[in-house]
């Protein structure tokens, strides 16, 4: 049986990709209109640079997130229950990084009609893949060893 933090963060993972499906729904069934920038090269220039800035700016960062320094030291100090939800808390970050990159690039897509957004968006589900929460993960980069009910508790693994 999984914590609840993983849990959590195992549920906020698939509602990401739920909403990319929704937003790809909408577009599809001509809810919200497709091809807006169509013929405007300035526009679909700028719309396209702008989602090839987000992916090559915040999908290194967020796959890099949980080695920075300042990441690490927030949730390695404390107790271990503010430990955990710190580390549940910078998962968060991480994720909204990677979701807010997709979906935009989806919605860039759908205004161009150009390639460029669907295979952004694509990378950033790609390196979504490699955020995916789990118990060795969160044991590994914190540290902590987590009980089947909820309670963590300072690892003791031998070296």
């Amino acid at each position: 049986m999984e914590n609840i933090i993983i849990k959590k963060l195992r549920l906020e993972f698939c509602f990401i990709f739920i909403w990319a499906a929704v937003l790809i729904g909408l577009f599809e069934w001509d809810v919200w209109t497709a091809g807006w920038a169509v013929g405007n090269e300035l526009a679909d220039y700028y719309i396209n640079l702008t989602g090839i800035i987000m992916v090559i700016v915040l999908v290194p960062m967020a796959l890099k997130m949980m080695s920075f320094r300042v990441v690490k030291s927030s949730y390695s100090v404390g107790s271990p229950q503010r430990s955990g939800l710190k580390y549940k808390r910078w998962s968060e970050v991480r994720m909204a990084m990677l979701a807010v990159t997709g979906w935009t690039n989806i919605v860039f897509y759908y205004l161009t009609l150009d390639s460029t957004g669907s295979i952004c968006a694509l990378i950033a589900a790609l390196a979504l893949c490699f955020c995916w929460p789990s118990r060795e993960k969160f044991e590994n980069e914190t540290g902590l060893e987590l009980n089947h009910d909820g309670v963590k508790t300072e690892n003791q693994r031998k070296a």
